[in-house]
C-alpha cells in the first residue's frame, strides 16, 4: 500500500492516512461529548450547564446559578454537542486511526467519563439497536474489512479478535469458555505487557466480528444503579490485530502489523448519587481506585518532571501503558453530562481531559515483527502446495474425490480459524474458478478428439457385424441399430458438455466484472471520504490562519493606536484595568474550585483508607484470635512479593526429606503443647484459661434463682384446694401438740443442735417449757 505525503503536523493531535509523521512524537488527540437529558433529568427540570462552540472547538461549562463571568472555557482538538450522530463521531475521531492500523501502527480509542455519561453508547451503541446508532466499534469493523476488499491481490490479510474485561482487579476472558476465570498479566521483552491464554477468533468478515462482540457483550458485568439502568461494573477493552504481508520493491514479502484497542472504561461514582451497597459498592471501589490510578499515570506524563510513572498500580495503566506515553496512537474521547447536578463529575472529567492533550507518544510501523501469525500461516499453505503438487496437481475435497469435470481448474484455500482458548484447527474451503481462454480451447480439443475416437470405434463395430455373413439378417440390424443408438447418445453427452463449459466460462466472466466494477465503486467512495477529511483538515487549518490573522490584526490597531489626549488614554487604561481585573476573578474562582476539587479527591481517597483499614483491622483481629503467632509469622517469611501480578505469593513449604522436622514435645506434665495464651493466663494466675491442653472445661455449679418458699402457694390453685391443703396440715399440727402433752418417764434434753424450740401459743405448752427471766427483786 502506497504511502501518501503527511497531511497534518503530530503536534497538535491530528492523524494523517498515511501513517508518516513529521516529527517523532505526536500528542494525544482529546475530544468530548456531551449527551442529551435523560427523560428523569427532563422530569427534574435540571439546568444544562454544558455547552459546545463545535467551530472554535471549545467546551464551556456554566456554574449552576452563576453568572457568564463564572463559565469556564475548555479548548480541545474537537467538541460534539448532543446533535452530532454516530456516524460524525467515527468520521472525526476513528477513520484517521484505523487507517494508521492498515499501515502497521498501534492505535487505542477509549471512552473515559462520569458514570450515566454515555461511554457505552459512544464505543458499542445500543444492543440490537439501528444501523445509524451504531457506535465506534461495530463501525471500524466494517471500515477495516472495506479496506481489506479494495487492496490489491498481492497483499493477503489476517485479522483476529480478543475481547476482555477488568472486574474487581481480576482481568477476565470474555470469550473464553469460563468467563469468570481469572486471568494472568505477563511482560515479554518483545511484545511488552500480555494476557496469557487469552482467546483470539481468526475473523474473514463483519458479520464474523459483530458475533464475537455480541459473545463478549453477553458475559460482560452489568448492573443497575441510581445513575444508569445499564451501568457497566468493570472496565472492558476489545483488542483488533490487522496482519498484512505485501511484496516490496525488492521481491520479498514484507509484514506489517497493526493493533487497535477499543477500550470502554467503566464510570466513577459516587456512593451518595448511585446509591450503591454491598457487592455494586465493593465495584465501586475498585472502579474509582482504577481510575484514580489512571489520573496519576497522566498527571505524572504530563508533568515531565516525574523519575517514575506508576503503571503497575493498576491492571488498567498495565494494559494501557504503550497507549499511554508508548508505541500508539491515542485518541480520548470524554463523555460528560449536561444536568447541574452533575456539576463536580463534569468539571473532573474536563480537567483530566485538558491535561491529557499533553501527552505525547511516539508511534512507529510494526514491520516484520518476531511473532507475526501470518508468517506462520504463509509457511503452512506453501506446505500444502508442494503436496498438492507431488500428488500431480489433482485436487480433492475433503473426502479425497477429485474435483471439476475434465480439466476444469479447481484451487484449494486454506482457512485458519482458532477455536476459542484451546488450539487453531485447520479447514479446508475449497473454491472453484472459472477456465481461462487457453484451458477452454484445449477442453475443446480433446472434446472433439473423444467424438472423433467415438466415431471410429462406432465405424470399426459397424464394420465388425457386417463382416459376420452367418448372423441372422433380423440380429445383424439390431446390433447395427444399437451401435448407432450409442454413438448418438455419446455425442449428445460431449455436445452438453461443451454447452455447459461455454455458460460457466460466461458465467465466471461476468462475476469478475461485477466484482472488479464493485471494488472500484468502493475504493471511489473510500478515496471520496479521505478527500473529505482531507478537506475538512484544511478548512480546519484554514480557520486556525484567520484566527490568528485577526488576532494579529487587533494587535496590530492597537500597537498602532496612539492615545489624542489623556482622556483617551486614562479611558484605555481603565477598559484594559477591567480587562486584567475580570481575568484576576477568574482567576481567583479558578483557585477556589481547585481547592474545592482537591478536597473532594482528598475525601474519596480518606473514605477509601478509612475502608481499607477497617478491613485491615478486621482481618488482623482474626487472625490475632484463632491464629498462632508463630503460624503468622512463620506466613510472613514465606510471603513474596509478585511485581508482575502486583500481589503477595504464599512460597510452598521445602521439606527435606532426609532430616524431617520433629513434632514439637510437650510441655512438662501436659498432654500436648499449650498455646501462648493458655501460658499467659496460667501464670498470671487462672486456673482454667480458655484454651486447654485436653479440651475440658471446668465449672462451678450453678447456684438457683428460687428458693422453696416460692413453691408453697401457686398463685394459679383454687381456693378449694388452698383451703383442703390448709385443713390437712391443721390436723398434723394438732395431732403433734397432743404427742408433746402426754407425761414422758424420761428426763427431757435440750436439742442437740443448742436452738430453742419454737414458742407455743396455748398455755400447756408455755408451762412446759419454762424460761429464765433472770434477777427478780424481793419488793
Amino acid at each position: 500500500m502506497a504511502l501518501a505525503p503527511p497531511e497534518a503536523s503530530a503536534s497538535n493531535g491530528s492523524f494523517s492516512s498515511s501513517g508518516k509523521l513529521k516529527s517523532n512524537s505526536e500528542c494525544v488527540k482529546v475530544v468530548v461529548r456531551v449527551r442529551p437529558l435523560s427523560s428523569k433529568e427532563i422530569a427534574e427540570g435540571r439546568e444544562v450547564i454544558v455547552h459546545m462552540d463545535v467551530k472554535r472547538h471549545v467546551a464551556i461549562l456554566h456554574r449552576p446559578g452563576g453568572t457568564e463571568r463564572d463559565a469556564k472555557d475548555f479548548t480541545f482538538d474537537a467538541v460534539f454537542n448532543e446533535q452530532m450522530t454516530q456516524q460524525q463521531i467515527f468520521d472525526d475521531t476513528a477513520a484517521d486511526i484505523l487507517d494508521s492500523v492498515m499501515d502497521g501502527f498501534n492505535g487505542t480509542i477509549f471512552a473515559y467519563g462520569q458514570t450515566g455519561a454515555g461511554k457505552s453508547h459512544t464505543m458499542t451503541g445500543p444492543v440490537g439497536g439501528a444501523s445509524e446508532l451504531q457506535g465506534l466499534l461495530p463501525r471500524s469493523f466494517q471500515h477495516i474489512f472495506t479496506n481489506i476488499d479494495i487492496t490489491s491481490q498481492d497483499t493477503t490479510y489476517l485479522v483476529r479478535g480478543s475481547y476482555l474485561e477488568i472486574y474487581n482487579e481480576e482481568i477476565r476472558d470474555l470469550l473464553s469458555k469460563n468467563p469468570k476465570e481469572r486471568c494472568e498479566l505477563k511482560d515479554s521483552p518483545n511484545s511488552g505487557v500480555y494476557v496469557k491464554d487469552l482467546s483470539a477468533f481468526v475473523v474473514k468478515s463483519t458479520d464474523e466480528m459483530h458475533k464475537i462482540l455480541d459473545a463478549g457483550l453477553a458475559n460482560r458485568a452489568v448492573s443497575a444503579t441510581q445513575m444508569n439502568e445499564t451501568s457497566s461494573r468493570s472496565h472492558s477493552i476489545f483488542m483488533i490485530t490487522v496482519e498484512q504481508s505485501a511484496r516490496g520493491v525488492d521481491g520479498a514479502d514484507h509484514i506489517r502489523v497493526g493493533k487497535l484497542n477499543m477500550v470502554d472504561l467503566a464510570g466513577s461514582e459516587r456512593q451518595s448519587k448511585t446509591g450503591a451497597t454491598g457487592e455494586r459498592l465493593k465495584e465501586a471501589t475498585k472502579i474509582n481506585l482504577s481510575l484514580s490510578a489512571l489520573g496519576n499515570v497522566i498527571s505524572a506524563l504530563v508533568d515531565g518532571k516525574s523519575s517514575h510513572i506508576p503503571y503497575r498500580d493498576s491492571k488498567l495503566t498495565r494494559l494501557l501503558q504503550d497507549s499511554l506515553g508508548g508505541n500508539t496512537k491515542t485518541v480520548m474521547v470524554a463523555n460528560v453530562g449536561p444536568a447541574d447536578y452533575n456539576y463536580d463529575e463534569t468539571m473532573s472529567t474536563l480537567r483530566y481531559a485538558y491535561r491529557a492533550k499533553n501527552i505525547k507518544n511516539k508511534p512507529r510501523i510494526n514491520e516484520d515483527p518476531k511473532d507475526a501469525m501470518i508468517r506462520e500461516y504463509q509457511e503452512e499453505i506453501m506446505r500444502l502446495k508442494a503436496e498438492l503438487d507431488a500428488s500431480g496437481g489433482e485436487m480433492v475435497d475433503e473426502n479425497g474425490v477429485p474435483m471439476g469435470p475434465g480439466g476444469v481448474r479447481v484451487e484449494k484455500q486454506v482457512e485458519y480459524v482458532e477455536k476459542i482458548v484451546e488450539r487453531t484447527v485447520e479447514k479446508e474451503v475449497i473454491v472453484e474458478q472459472g477456465p481461462s481462454p487457453e484451458e477452454v480451447a484445449a477442453m475443446e480439443e480433446q472434446h472433439r478428439q473423444q467424438i472423433h475416437e467415438a466415431q471410429m470405434k462406432a465405424e470399426a463395430r459397424r464394420r465388425e457385424v457386417e463382416a459376420q455373413r452367418d448372423l441372422a439378417e433380423s440380429e445383424r440390424l439390431r446390433l447395427l441399430a444399437q451401435i448407432d443408438e450409442e454413438e448418438n447418445i455419446s455425442m449428445q453427452e460431449e455436445q452438453h458438455k461443451l454447452e455447459l463449459q461455454g455458460k460457466l466460462q460466461q458465467m465466471e466472466m461476468k462475476m469478475v466484472q461485477g466484482k472488479q466494477v464493485m471494488e472500484q465503486a468502493i475504493k471511489q467512495e473510500q478515496e471520496l471520504k479521505k478527500q473529505q477529511r482531507r478537506l475538512k483538515k484544511q478548512q480546519e487549518r484554514e480557520e486556525e490562519l484567520r484566527r490568528q490573522e485577526e488576532q494579529q490584526r487587533q494587535e496590530n490597531m492597537q500597537l498602532e493606536e496612539r492615545c489624542a489626549s489623556q482622556e483617551e488614554q486614562v479611558q484605555k487604561l481603565t477598559t484594559k484595568l477591567q480587562k486584567l481585573w475580570d481575568k484576576y476573578q477568574k482567576a481567583q474562582q479558578e483557585m477556589v474550585d481547585l481547592q474545592h476539587f482537591n478536597q473532594q479527591e482528598r475525601e474519596d481517597m480518606l473514605s477509601m483508607i478509612r475502608e481499607l483499614r477497617q478491613t485491615l483491622k478486621l482481618k488482623s483481629l482474626i487472625m490475632e484470635s484463632f491464629v498462632p503467632m508463630k503460624e503468622i509469622q512463620n506466613t510472613q517469611e514465606r510471603a513474596v512479593w509478585d511485581q508482575e501480578e502486583d500481589e503477595w505469593r504464599i512460597a510452598p513449604i521445602m521439606l527435606d526429606k532426609e532430616n524431617r522436622p520433629q513434632r514439637p514435645g510437650s510441655v512438662l506434665g501436659l498432654p500436648r503443647p499449650t498455646s501462648e495464651f493458655t501460658r499467659l493466663n496460667r501464670t498470671m494466675g487462672d486456673s482454667n484459661p480458655r484454651y486447654m491442653y485436653d479440651s475440658i472445661l471446668f465449672t462451678d455449679l450453678d447456684l438457683p434463682e428460687r428458693t422453696t418458699e416460692d413453691y408453697e402457694v401457686h398463685p394459679e390453685l383454687g381456693d378449694r384446694i388452698e383451703r383442703a391443703l390448709t385443713l390437712a396440715l391443721a390436723q398434723e399440727d394438732e395431732e403433734q401438740v397432743k404427742e408433746k402433752d402426754r407425761p414422758s418417764t424420761s428426763q427431757k434434753k435440750r436439742p442437740s443442735s443448742g436452738r430453742p424450740g419454737t414458742a407455743k401459743k396455748d398455755g400447756a405448752a408455755a408451762a412446759a417449757f419454762p424460761q429464765a427471766r433472770g434477777l427478780v427483786s424481793r419488793e
